[in-house]
């Protein structure tokens, strides 16, 4: 493949370096850490700590202990306790219960349900628990 580029010239691809760009020239990914960033440059994802960021700078997830937030902070997602809230705070999935609950805390049904949680990363919860940051899997 080589080298590839954006609609706007810019580097999008070198394979000899395993590195990716986004259109406005920042780094994208490095592939020989493992480590990619929001078009902003800041940190999107540390492989070796399989830890992903917010553009913001906020931690967006923490795969060691199982839990993401939402780009405001407030905590997204539990892996223990199986529970995931909306970014306001309230409940929005209770996995004993296989319970949602909608933005406003009224009870809904569904089959599937993702959050997401900032420019670039989402919490899908139904039918797996996966989180994705630019849409690569980056949790269990």
């Amino acid at each position: 493949m080589g080298t590839t580029f954006h609609s706007n010239k810019k580097t999008k691809w070198i394979d000899s370096t395993n590195t990716a760009y986004h259109d406005n020239g920042k780094t994208a990914y490095i592939g020989s850490t493992g480590t990619a960033y929001h078009d902003n440059g800041k940190t999107a994802y540390i492989k070796s700590t399989r830890t992903a960021y917010h553009d913001n700078g906020k931690t967006a997830y923490i795969a060691s202990i199982g839990t993401a937030y939402h780009d405001n902070g407030k905590t997204a997602y539990i892996a223990s306790t199986g529970t995931a809230y909306h970014d306001n705070g309230k409940t929005a999935y209770i996995a004993s219960t296989n319970t949602f609950y909608n933005s406003d805390g009224k009870k809904i049904v569904k089959a599937s349900f993702s959050i997401n949680l900032g420019k670039g990363i989402t919490l899908n919860i139904i039918p797996n628990i996966k989180v994705t940051v630019y849409g690569r899997k980056i949790s269990d």
